[in-house]
């Protein structure tokens, strides 16, 4: 499945996407900061090889890579069920290269995916924590509404940060 606009290409996993996550999770770590940074770990070893293995099983549309039109790979999409509960999809996002931020590369790459997921669903959901402001801008920047908050949830460099629910409806959905 290949799913494409002006701007990115989603599609599945390659061989060549791995390299980029290694570096990602080693090298290139900044992004780590803002994509629920209480879950990464001094060994990302277990993140790389849930992706490695992704490559020998049948391709679904759960984790999409992001890749530019010029054909730059620069993240994925993602989509998991809350607390396991198959009514609730919530969708996610992550570009780790600083250079492919600010240009749109997000809001296009889950306005795609999202279309997608519309086909099939009438309500999807995404949740952030309140430090991720890049998250909660794209988040309200789609039409997403804020419908959860636990306070202070989680902690961040020894400072606490609300848990965030956001949800829209394809009835609201306008792009």
């Amino acid at each position: 499945m290949v799913l494409k606009n002006d701007k990115i290409i989603l599609r599945h996993i390659q061989e060549s996407d791995i390299e980029n996550y290694t570096k990602w999770t080693t090298v290139e770590t900044e992004w780590q900061n803002w994509d629920a940074p209480w879950e990464w770990l001094e060994d990302n070893g277990e993140y790389l090889e849930m992706l490695k293995n992704s490559l020998n099983k049948e391709p679904t549309d759960r984790r999409l890579m992001i890749e530019t039109v010029a054909g730059e790979h620069i993240g994925s999409v993602n989509s998991y069920y809350i607390d396991g509960d198959n009514d609730k999809l919530a969708v996610g996002i992550g570009i780790p290269p600083i250079s492919a931020r600010g240009k749109r590369y997000g809001f296009s790459a889950l306005t795609l995916f999202l279309e997608h997921l519309f086909k099939s669903r009438d309500i999807i959901y995404t949740q952030t924590w309140s430090g991720n402001f890049p998250m909660i801008a794209l988040a309200e920047k789609l039409g997403f509404v804020e419908i959860r908050r636990i306070r202070n949830l989680r902690e961040v460099n020894e400072k606490k940060y609300d848990a965030l629910t956001f949800a829209i409806a394809k009835c609201d959905w306008r792009f």
